[in-house]
C-alpha cells in the first residue's frame, strides 16, 4: 500500500485573525524549533500587508503568546509567504496558486468564519490549488 503524499506546502486563510495570531504562530515557531517545519506557510488575509508586514505580525504574535525563540523564527520567517485578497475574488486564489508554485499537496487551514468555508473551498478547486498530482 503506497503511503499517501505529504503536504508540501501550508495555506492558511485568517492569517491576520486571532486564532493564528494566538495559536496557530505559537505552533508554527515550535514545529520550526524542533526541526518539523519545513515547507512554505502562505498566509491569505484581507489586510493589506506586505510579506514584511506578515512577518512582522507574526513576530508580535510570538512576543505577546508565549515568546520569540530567535533561532526559531528566523527559520519560520524564512518560510512566510503572503497573499492579500478578498476571499469572494477569483483573482485571490489565482495568486495563491502562483505562491504556491511547485507544491502539489498543500494543506489547507481555514481559521475564517465557517459560512466563508464554502465560498473558500469552491475557490481552491476553480483554480488549482487543491489538486494534488
Amino acid at each position: 500500500m503506497k503511503a499517501p503524499p505529504l503536504s508540501d506546502a501550508l495555506v492558511l486563510f485568517g492569517a491576520s485573525g486571532d486564532l493564528a495570531r494566538k495559536m496557530l504562530y505559537p505552533a508554527l515557531q515550535s514545529m520550526a524549533r524542533r526541526g518539523v517545519l519545513d515547507i512554505p506557510v502562505i498566509g491569505v488575509a484581507r489586510s493589506g500587508w506586505s510579506l514584511d508586514d506578515m512577518r512582522a505580525h507574526v513576530r508580535r504574535s510570538l512576543e505577546e503568546h508565549g515568546g520569540v525563540d530567535e533561532k526559531a523564527f528566523a527559520k519560520l520567517a524564512k518560510l512566510l509567504r503572503y497573499v492579500d485578497g478578498d476571499y469572494r475574488d477569483m483573482a485571490t486564489f489565482e495568486a495563491l496558486r502562483r505562491a504556491l508554485g511547485n507544491a502539489r499537496h498543500p494543506l489547507h487551514y481555514l481559521a475564517i468564519p465557517p459560512a466563508m468555508f464554502p465560498v473558500v473551498v469552491k475557490s481552491l478547486g476553480k483554480s488549482g490549488s487543491a489538486k494534488g498530482g
